[in-house]
């Protein structure tokens, strides 16, 4: 996959995300992609990532909500893609993806996380 469709690919997928809208997301993913996310949940196949994501918009876990999900580095090498991020919703982290593609869809998402507010050494 060229560098420039990799990188639509994923901009597609999390603008999907922020405007709760499945069938964006669904246009982006493989359908035996595997999204694991930061806290641990793995979600097998494009259908059951979107019943997933339909799930938290009707509210199925409580309130949510993504105020804010900006890209803030975006690397792609061949069929993988790494980039950074910042998120707000519910709560606000940092966090990092890994987004491996076929030829022309998401294979998978691997997401990572802060889990405490970054500090440098004398601050604490």
């Amino acid at each position: 996959m060229d560098s420039f469709r990799a990188e639509q690919l994923i901009r597609i997928y999390v603008d999907g995300w922020k405007e709760y809208n499945p069938t964006k997301i669904l246009s982006t993913l493989d359908p035996d992609c595997v999204l694991i996310e930061s806290q641990g949940q793995i979600i097998r196949g494009a259908q059951q990532i979107i019943r997933e994501v339909e799930k938290r918009i009707a509210g199925e876990y409580g309130p949510w909500k993504i105020s804010r999900w900006d890209i803030t580095t975006l690397v792609v090498a061949g069929s993988l893609c790494f980039l950074e991020w910042n998120f707000e919703g519910q709560r606000s982290f940092e966090g990092a993806s890994l987004v491996r593609y076929t030829e022309d869809k998401i294979r998978s998402v691997r997401e990572y996380r802060t889990t405490q507010p970054l500090w440098e050494e004398g601050q604490q």
